[in-house]
This record gives C-alpha cells, sequence and structure tokens, in this order.
C-alpha cells in the first residue's frame, strides 16, 4: 500500500517579489526621497543665506564685489569722458550719506546702450550709458541710483549668490574657507538678472527715503518707469524686464511722494556722450 505523502508545509511567497511593479514602486520612492532631499538643501540654503548673512564680514562682499566687476563692466569699456563719470559720481553724492553703510560706493559708468543700472556687493556699482541717455533729469537718475544703493547695503546680492552657492559654499564664506572666485563668478553671472519681489520692494522703499532726506523728488522714479513703458511698450529695455512691475512700482513712488517738496536741484544728465 502506497505511503501517503505529507501535504505541503513549504510557505508560498507573498508580496511582490521581483516584479516589473515592485521594481517601479522602488525606483518611484528612490526618486521621491531624492527630491525631498534637493528641496531641503535648496530651503536650507536659503535660510541660511538669510539668517548667516550677519555673520559674514562686509569684506568680503567688498572682495566678492571687486572681483566680479572687470566681468560685468570690462575696463574697456569704461566711458572715455570723464565727465560722465563725474557726473554719476556727483548724483550718488548726494544720495549715499543717507544710507546707513560702512560700504564705500563705486561707480563706472559703460559704453553700453541698454537702459540699466546695477549694483555688485561691496558698493561697486554699473550704469551703462544708455540709461543716462534715456534720463531727462537728475531727479531720474538719482532715483536709479538709490535704488541700487539700497540693494548693495540691504547686501541683496550676497543674499542671492549665497542661496546660488549653497549651503557648504555659505558655510566656507561665514569661516574664510574658500576662494573667493567662486562666489565672485555667481554673483557677477546674476547681476543682470532680477532680485526677488521682497528685495525689489525694500530696496524702492529705502531708496525713496534716501531721496527724500536728500531732498531730491521721489517722483523721478515714476516719471523714468513711466517713459520707459510707454516708449517700450513691446520690448522693454533691460531695466524693465529686470526688475518687475514697473507699472506698480511707478504708482507705489507717486503715492509715496505724495505732498513732498524738494530743496535739491541735480544737474541733468542731458547731452552727455562717452566720446
Amino acid at each position: 500500500m502506497q505511503e501517503a505523502q505529507p501535504p505541503n508545509t513549504t510557505p508560498r511567497q507573498t508580496g511582490f517579489g521581483h516584479s516589473r511593479r515592485r521594481v517601479w514602486i522602488e525606483i518611484g520612492g528612490l526618486l521621491a526621497a531624492a527630491a525631498s532631499l534637493i528641496a531641503l538643501l535648496v530651503w536650507m540654503a536659503g535660510a541660511l543665506a538669510q539668517s548667516g548673512i550677519a555673520w559674514i564680514p562686509l569684506s568680503v562682499d567688498e572682495s566678492v564685489g571687486r572681483a566680479a566687476w572687470d566681468s560685468v563692466a570690462p575696463p574697456e569699456k569704461i566711458c572715455k569722458n570723464p565727465r560722465v563719470n563725474a557726473y554719476v559720481t556727483e548724483v550718488a553724492g548726494a544720495l549715499a550719506p543717507h544710507f546707513l553703510s560702512d560700504f564705500k560706493f563705486q561707480f563706472r559708468v559703460v559704453d553700453d546702450d541698454s537702459v540699466n543700472a546695477f549694483a555688485l556687493p561691496g558698493g561697486f556699482v554699473t550704469v551703462n550709458m544708455g540709461l543716462l541717455k534715456k534720463a531727462e533729469s537728475g531727479d531720474e537718475v538719482a532715483a536709479v541710483l538709490a535704488h541700487e544703493l539700497a540693494h548693495v547695503v540691504q547686501r541683496h546680492g550676497m543674499r542671492r549668490g549665497l542661496r546660488q552657492l549653497g549651503g557648504t559654499a555659505a558655510i566656507a564664506l561665514v569661516f574664510g574657507g574658500t576662494d573667493i572666485e567662486a562666489p565672485a563668478a555667481v554673483i557677477g553671472g546674476l547681476a543682470s538678472t532680477a532680485y526677488d519681489r521682497e528685495q525689489e520692494a525694500e530696496s524702492d522703499q529705502l531708496g525713496r527715503e534716501a531721496l527724500m532726506k536728500a531732498g531730491v523728488s521721489p517722483f523721478g522714479m515714476a516719471r523714468f518707469f513711466e517713459r520707459l513703458q510707454a516708449d517700450n511698450a513691446f520690448t522693454p529695455p533691460l531695466l524693465l524686464s529686470t526688475h518687475p512691475d514697473p507699472g506698480n512700482r511707478a504708482a507705489a513712488a507717486s503715492a509715496a511722494a505724495q505732498g513732498f517738496q524738494p530743496t535739491r536741484s541735480l544737474p541733468t544728465p542731458v547731452g552727455l556722450s562717452c566720446e
């Protein structure tokens, strides 16, 4: 008589095993984890840029700005007419004492027809000749310069650079353990791109305050942006493309200036040229 076989007690495998479904789920989990890690690192870099900036000496701003200046304002493009740079220095000189800052502002005017101006960390300010040609009064030039000086004082360029560089480089900057060329290259590349809206609003406000303390009409910014919008409805100049919402900002400048009586008259840029 054939002996009965015991029932098979080997446990049956359950779950996904090595099925295609399990592979895709595992890949999806890894991608989600990587995305979360990247988001966390970006957030940490931004937080460090905000809180860690206080630990970075102002001398770092100056070193970074000086190292980047020649790349964004090449010496060979500087206006040869000394009257042009003297004019910008004179207009800015009326404003600089009204910014609470230890930075020593320096200026270059470059032979570039783009309507633009920008400031690097440490107080290195570049003005395109195109902006001076477009401005119709010293008040308009002063308004643009006041806005750019405010970016320097609030260290907006350094904050943007730290976010771009990431947490490791930011920590190295704090403790002096990195080559200054890396942050200089990053910040130089950011010079012609827009700040975020919060930084723009802050610079607008501080710029208007400095203008009024200097006795200069803050209507200059409103007039300048309004005219740029009217003249360049379809192809806005660089100053508009890198500074968002010019219409709203012009309205804000007009509202803030209501009732203000200017006490200082600034020289006009009309007729200046690089030749």
